[in-house]
């Protein structure tokens, strides 16, 4: 999975595949489930977190890394 993050443009892709391209402003659908977040805007800058969904799910992060955007 690579998450780009340029200003107010968010896109994801996931193998290869585009699953997300998002500018502030941009039409969100509504919540499905109670524990999803809050919609609104995003920070420009600070920090990011990686998560999961239950306490009852095992997830396993490897090999993140972290790069500036060349411009």
């Amino acid at each position: 999975m690579d998450i780009t993050l340029d200003g107010n443009h968010t896109i994801v892709m996931l193998n290869g595949k585009k699953v997300t391209d998002f500018k502030e402003g941009d039409p969100v659908p509504e919540k499905k489930f109670d524990f999803e977040p809050q919609r609104g805007p995003r920070p420009e800058f600070g920090w990011f977190g990686l998560q999961n969904h239950s306490d009852n799910d095992i997830v396993f992060f490897k090999e993140v890394v972290i790069k500036p955007l060349k411009k």
